[in-house]
């Protein structure tokens, strides 16, 4: 089902991408040959008013093929073969015959309708409501568990964050939920953050102001501070056939100790069992009574065990908007992401591994599969929300990834033409053809590398 799920939603933006083309080129006088979802050889499809409508075989991808639109041979011939013959030859209702600044609004249309495609799943989420499971905003210090090595002391520690402590504001936001952290956070690797602490040992007040500075984890090229979320170890669900199922923990129970140690948050049970034990005796409340029982391990060749227990987190709900406000915040969290993603690409060359920080289309459809299974797990509006909300983040990702000035992108054949309308003559098709053939290469290369990379971290799960 994640792999189903992922499969469309990535069609869904393709499909988007593509009708945006399409439409322009409608407009603008231009004949289109083939709509494609997918690559390769047709599976089905239909002819209509001289375009063919199909799905090919590789589901992943998607073309607009517009007359005389000079495109590398792709996965079964779908387009031009070889250099093009008559270069120069600009029939009536082809691509080329069409005037330069028609062809870059052709150009254009695919990324913008991304683009508003992202600004009307965003408004509609907002203006609708969503539910946000998450831990709330009390922290856990990485440093004192060893569940994870680092190689020097952490931002959170250094500016003497103590485990219980709840962050209650980030820079002035107001801050009710772990997530909220985590997306401040992360895309401020570098950047002083002022954040207002409630100290776990004055629970009734007395906030302290820290400043904090995020390091650039080069693994994920996110910011950084050394905290886990505190989740209460009351168990929401336990998995059939799992450690915790056959000694007979149920929901609702709640973890009070594990072996030798006290149990206050699920951090600490992951500490219990860092040293792999083949037992483990775990004390819980029920009903008011404390009881205890013996868990017997499995463990996978990552060293993780099947412990079988999903602890219960808090649903936070957004407020409902009016059209106007849940606009405006779509308008905000688009820019947000155009300001994270422009980031994301500076931060590629400030050491970032590329094998951890880069997703190819593999990964892609997973990450959406996963996001719209997770949310599907707790409920169907959240399912959808979950879906839809990283179609939008990545639609925007696509609108400014297809303007980039590479060759085969839609980018560079607007620089293209571009050039064509300030010389006030048309550019040589042979050049438009082999400056298509480099870009096209480069994107092969990427597809490669991203894909080969994805297969990796599968293997690797």
């Amino acid at each position: 089902m994640t792999w189903v799920l992922g499969i469309i939603g990535l069609g869904i933006m393709v499909f988007i991408h593509e009708l945006g083309h399409f439409v322009a080129a409608k407009m603008n006088g231009v004949e289109v040959e083939i709509f494609s979802l997918g690559w390769g050889p047709r599976l089905i499809g239909f002819t209509s008013k001289g375009t063919v409508y199909q799905i090919s075989w590789f589901p992943i991808g998607g073309y607009c093929k517009m007359k005389g639109e000079l495109v590398p041979s792709v996965a079964g011939g779908a387009a031009t073969k070889g250099e093009p013959a008559g270069a120069g030859q600009r029939e009536r209702g082809s691509f080329l015959a069409a005037g330069p600044w028609r062809r870059i609004l052709i150009a254009a249309f695919g990324p913008v309708f991304n683009l508003a495609f992202a600004l009307i799943v965003f408004a509609v989420i907002w203006w609708a409501g969503f539910s946000v499971p998450s831990p709330d905003n009390r922290v856990i210090l990485a440093s004192d568990y060893t569940l994870d090595s680092f190689a020097q002391q952490l931002p959170a520690a250094a500016a003497g964050l103590k485990t219980g402590d709840r962050v209650t504001a980030i820079d002035g936001v107001p801050v009710e939920k772990f997530q909220d952290i985590l997306e401040m956070v992360t895309v401020a690797p570098g950047k002083a953050l002022r954040m207002t602490i409630q100290p776990a040992a004055s629970a009734g007040g007395g906030s302290q102001t820290r400043t904090i500075t995020p390091q650039l984890d080069k693994n994920t090229g996110a910011g950084r501070i050394g905290i886990y979320a505190w989740v209460d170890p009351v168990v929401e669900k336990v998995l059939p056939g799992s450690a915790a199922a056959i000694a007979g923990l149920r929901s609702g129970d709640r973890i009070l100790g594990a072996g030798d140690r006290s149990v206050r948050n699920s951090m600490d049970l992951e500490q219990a069992l860092a040293d792999r034990p083949a037992k483990l005796r775990v004390r819980y409340d029920r009903g008011g009574e404390e009881s205890s029982a013996t868990l017997v391990f499995k463990y996978d060749d990552k060293g993780a065990a099947n412990l079988g227990l999903q602890f219960a987190l808090t649903l936070f709900k957004s407020p409902r908007l009016g059209p106007l406000g849940a606009m405006a915040k779509s308008v905000d969290e688009t820019w947000s992401t155009v300001t994270l993603t422009v980031k994301g690409i500076g931060l590629l060359f400030k050491g970032v591994k590329l094998r951890n920080a880069v997703a190819g289309p593999l990964g892609i459809t997973y990450a959406i599969g996963s996001a719209a299974t997770s949310g599907f797990a707790v409920g169907v509006g959240e399912g959808f929300v979950q879906f839809f909300r990283l179609l939008a983040f990545l639609s925007v990702v696509l609108f400014l990834m297809n303007l980039l000035p590479i060759p085969a992108m839609d980018g560079g054949q607007i620089i293209l033409f571009l050039v064509e309308a300030g010389r006030g003559r048309a550019v040589n098709a042979r050049l438009i053809w082999r400056l298509q053939i480099i870009g096209f290469s480069l994107l092969v290369l990427v597809f490669v590398f991203s894909s080969i990379n994805d297969v990796g971290r599968f293997i690797g799960r």
